[in-house]
């Protein structure tokens, strides 16, 4: 590992909205399904926690947690795998259960809005069937503010999310992997809340599809030698 220590993992991290403990919750209903090539049908769901509306999107598949969490936590990889316009991707500080990192994500044109940013704290949680891996917003960057400040100068347009927090599910289910991916976001800006949703249950389902394509992937690559 290179960059910053990784005793600055152990800061206190700001995280406004809702917590981890109250996103993981039931409660959540059906908002629509969309059939994704790479995932299937991906149900999108709806709730609002703490006063923030936040939406999952969940589907099925034939791979394996570990193959899932190693994408979900490939933040400079997201440049190449994702398709949601992530420009920039650094991790700062990575553990066994825990890294901090940036993105930076171009929006498209079609939601007239600016490009977004964040700085985020991520926890990894392991069980003997559930991979967890969820994030929290450093306010200000956290320990990295010079980067933090790189970035403003930059990115002058660009805004940050001022509610990031959210997180990936991977739990065993009749020997298949049940994905479950969870976003509470105010995305700042003036941008109508209504646009908000339906940027959000469009590119939910796109979401998933694309950490399933990515996974499915290396899990081929690794089984011929490649």
């Amino acid at each position: 590992m290179t960059g910053f220590p990784l005793a600055l993992l152990l800061l206190p991290v700001a995280a406004p909205g809702p917590a981890w403990t109250q996103i993981y919750q039931p409660g959540w209903t059906s908002h629509s399904v969309r059939q994704h090539p790479d995932a299937g049908p991906v149900e999108v769901l709806k709730r609002t926690v703490a006063g923030v509306a936040c939406f999952a999107g969940t589907t099925l598949v034939d791979l394996p947690r570990a193959a899932l969490l190693e994408v979900a936590t490939d933040i400079p990889g997201s440049v190449h795998w994702s398709t949601a316009g992530v420009k920039e991707a650094e991790t700062f500080a990575r553990s066994a259960n825990g890294l901090d990192f940036y993105q930076y994500l171009a929006l498209p044109a079609w939601t007239l809005s600016s490009d977004r940013f964040w700085f985020l704290h991520g926890v990894v949680e392991q069980s003997p069937t559930v991979s967890i891996f969820r994030w929290d917003r450093l306010e200000g960057g956290g320990p990295y503010a010079t980067r933090y400040e790189a970035v403003l100068e930059a990115h002058p347009g660009a805004v940050e999310p001022p509610v990031n927090a959210g997180g990936w599910v991977f739990a065993e289910d009749s020997g298949l992997t049940r994905i479950t991916y969870y976003i509470c976001s105010d995305v700042g800006g003036a941008i109508p809340i209504q646009v908000q949703t339906l940027a959000t249950t469009r590119t939910l389902p796109d979401n998933v599809g694309d950490l399933v394509r990515e996974a499915r992937q290396r899990t081929e690559r690794a089984a011929s030698g490649g």
